[in-house]
């Protein structure tokens, strides 16, 4: 027998990257792996594809392999392998880790050659391509390469989400197919103004008793231009304030919003441009000014004048959006070396610090008993923000979640503002009327969030939330523009409206503690939260009777409930300003940082408010077993000591995934939230606090 040296021949051959391998065949993927589907979602196409993070280089060996489908509700991608990771995120129902929404993609490219082109929707697109380029209005970017499919399977993608990414109607949308059934679970507390008992709450919290709530005119011929309940002065006459209303674009006369002592905060748009005679306008603003009991002169403010016209918005915007999604890392490089210059170029938080500046003016001259009146074209679109914006600075109410909600309510979706052209939910062809204006009212609302953490109940996660759910089809508040139209489609496709507020229905308990703010300070009351008074007690000097929102005080309806010593002054220059990481960057791995950033800062105050409650809860059942370790030597057991890990989150937690240990993570969120939302059991069981 003969024997030689030679090495025996490796025959083993990987096929981790190898989708026919993997697959057997190129459109095994559809076999193995399937989109999950709502009631009433299809399935339009799918194919076998890598995945890749921004700002990452495309290789043979790089990418998430699986399988991207286009429904007609979103664009899912289901890894081939489950990627082993803590579930630290958010986890919405309706969405995966890896969907989005059709509502929510603004721009689609497709690549061949190492060239970039716009695929836009009823023009023809290539037969072959190589890779698709994704850009999410939320500043998402997707990235799927096709090189290892059939040439024609990326083709078949890009066609299905240029038909049906960008609708031509509004009932074309999802929403209007989705038919789960709702069961609605907003808390009372959460106003939506839109009932005239709502308007006119809201005008005896103010102390406001010289206006008046009107329904709009159903029979009108400018009924479907008007809000379904407005208010407006008492001295007026009706008639003749509606025939006048004509006169301005849109019908938009003057409408009261808010009232802060002797002081209102009104919305009016500009006469239209064929009215010559200006006597229609005086007259109007002189009935406001009789609502004053003082009569002061009032402070109109010319938002076309002194704020960023909707078109600059955009352009900011898209500039800005340029600027946080880069394509290839040699771009990425590029940007970063030069990032605050082209920052400064975009102008976004140059038109963030105008907003500031206009709304403390607003707010200043409001305290100073002087009633504002901001005017411009139409009173939908700079008026929510610079109104909305000064109810923050004032109003303590509106800086927690339930108030925060009906703000928005009442300023922007009662009032009207055109959710479906600024956000882009329908497509014309261009994009000249769509502007993120409620993005920029949000970054505002975080800069606050930022100088005055513990004024405000809600979390940067809450606004980056209410962000997102913007481009939620499933949820009406942000899909229409105006109440008329939001009733014709319940009449006409038996839409069922399902306000966004009703986080139960996107989110579980984990997912909703991320939305308050460990920071925030509740004011204490002045009256015993364990003791409930019948209607009939009588109380003793010293103490007041808790105001129900569904009852009203005679006695009170002529006075304000708003505190006057709870005002915030913001720095508005732009110097004092920060750019937003959590909303803008987190799609951007290379740009977080570790087990650490704010996040972890945040998870150290929640962990000490989980350790208070604890120990709160403790004292209450005298049982120590489940004491923190840090503080069983001030307790009366000697338990042992139990070892404890802190957990590591990331600097865009909750929306991305963290690799490290994260088991105690839920007792800390639960346990901290269960101090925020209830209080101190100190407050509960103490006598209660006597006035000086």
């Amino acid at each position: 027998m003969n024997h030689t040296n030679t090495k025996p021949k490796n025959r083993f051959t990987s096929y981790v990257n190898d989708i026919k391998a993997v697959n057997g065949s190129e459109d095994a993927c559809h076999v193995s792996l399937e989109p999950k589907l709502l009631r009433g979602e299809l399935q339009v196409e799918s194919a076998p594809v890598h995945m890749y993070s921004p700002a990452t280089k495309i290789t043979e060996n790089g990418g998430i392999l699986g399988l991207l489908a286009v429904t007609n509700f979103k664009l899912t991608f289901i890894p081939n392998a489950p990627i082993e990771d803590q579930a630290a995120y958010q986890d919405n129902n309706f969405l995966g880790k890896y969907d989005v929404t059709l509502n929510n993609i603004d721009v689609i490219y497709y690549v061949n050659d190492r060239k970039r082109k716009k695929i836009v929707p009823q023009q023809n697109i290539p037969s072959k391509i190589e890779a698709l380029h994704v850009i999410c209005k939320n500043f998402r970017f997707l990235i799927f390469s096709f090189k290892e499919t059939a040439s024609n399977l990326g083709f078949k993608i890009a066609s299905a989400l240029a038909r049906f990414a960008f609708p031509t109607k509004q009932d074309l949308s999802f929403g209007y197919i989705f038919k789960e059934n709702y069961y609605r679970t907003v808390k009372p507390t959460v106003t939506m103004f839109n009932t005239k008992n709502d308007w006119s709450r809201e005008l005896i919290r103010c102390g406001a008793t010289e206006w008046q709530v009107l329904c709009s005119p159903s029979d009108g011929e400018n009924s479907s231009l008007l809000p379904c309940f407005f208010v407006i002065p008492k001295c007026s006459n009706v008639e003749r304030y509606l025939e006048n209303a004509k006169s301005f674009y849109d019908c938009r006369t003057a409408f009261w919003v808010y009232g802060y002592g002797n002081a209102s905060l009104i919305r009016m748009a500009e006469l239209k441009s064929s009215i010559t005679d200006t006597s229609v306008e005086n007259i109007t603003l002189e009935l406001i000014r009789k609502c004053d009991p003082e009569k002061k002169e009032l402070k109109i403010l010319n938002l076309s004048d002194i704020l960023p016209s909707v078109q600059d918005v955009q352009r900011g915007y898209m500039k800005f959006r340029e600027l946080c999604t880069p394509d290839t890392p040699h771009k990425f490089l590029v940007q970063d070396a030069k990032y605050y210059s082209l920052l400064e170029k975009t102008s976004w938080l140059f038109y963030v610090s105008l907003c500031l500046k206009c709304s403390n003016e607003v707010a200043e001259n409001l305290r100073a008993d002087t009633t504002v009146v901001l005017r411009e074209n139409n009173a939908r679109d700079m008026c929510c923000v610079i109104s909305s914006l000064s109810q923050i600075l004032l109003d303590p109410h509106f800086r927690t979640i339930d108030g925060f909600q009906s703000l928005i309510q009442k300023d922007w979706v009662a009032l009207e503002h055109p959710f479906v052209e600024r956000l882009g939910h329908v497509y014309n062809g261009s994009s000249e009327e769509q502007s993120p204006l409620l993005l920029l009212f949000l970054d505002c609302v975080w800069q606050l969030l930022q100088q005055f953490p513990e004024e405000f109940e809600f979390s940067q996660t809450y606004l980056t939330t209410v962000w997102d759910s913007a481009f939620l089809p499933i949820f009406d508040t942000f899909q229409f523009n105006t109440e008329y139209e939001r009733s014709q489609a319940t009449k006409d496709s038996q839409l069922i409206l399902r306000p966004v507020w009703d986080w139960n229905e996107q989110f579980m308990e984990k997912d909703k503690v991320f939305f308050t703010n460990p920071f925030f300070v509740k004011k204490q009351e002045n009256y015993r939260k364990s003791i409930a008074l019948p209607p009939n007690a009588v109380l003793l000097p010293g103490f007041e009777k808790k105001q129900s929102r569904f009852t009203l005080d005679p006695a009170q309806m002529n006075k304000s409930s708003i505190p006057k010593d709870r005002y915030l002054q913001p720095k508005c220059h732009i110097a004092n300003l920060e750019v937003w990481q959590q909303c803008y960057h987190r799609w951007i791995p290379i740009l977080e940082i570790k087990n650490g950033g704010f996040p972890q800062i945040e998870l150290f105050h929640r962990l000490i408010l989980s350790n208070i409650s604890k120990l709160q809860r403790c004292i209450e059942t005298g049982d120590y077993e489940d004491l923190p370790n840090e503080l069983r030597d001030i307790t009366p057991t000697n338990s042992p000591i139990r070892p404890y890990n802190m957990p590591a989150i990331n600097s865009f937690f909750p929306f991305s995934t963290n690799t490290t240990d994260t088991s105690n993570l839920t007792d800390i969120l639960t346990s901290s939230n269960e101090l925020l939302m209830e209080g101190s059991i100190m407050d509960r069981l103490s006598i209660a606090q006597l006035p000086d």
